[in-house]
């Protein structure tokens, strides 16, 4: 796929995003005590994100084979 790149998250979410994970580590370390329930939902977010990265990936290598299929079928 020539020119086709992945997906990306736009920077105002990923801002968003950041601003509010560090607002909920400051409220579970400060108020509550504990970095450990902190820390969770950042990793189920990291853990997610991996995850669809994935899928991107093998949504891309699914493709190619078939574009290599196809060839193979029109060539003979």
């Amino acid at each position: 796929m020539p020119g086709w790149s992945p997906p990306s998250v736009p920077r105002t979410a990923l801002v968003t995003a950041a601003v509010l994970y560090a607002v909920v580590l400051a409220y579970f370390v400060l108020v509550r005590g504990t970095i450990l329930l902190g820390l969770f939902p950042g990793v189920v977010a990291v853990v997610l994100y991996v995850f669809w990265r994935f899928l991107v990936a093998l949504e891309v290598i699914a493709d190619g084979v078939h574009r290599i299929a196809d060839e193979h079928e029109r060539e003979g």
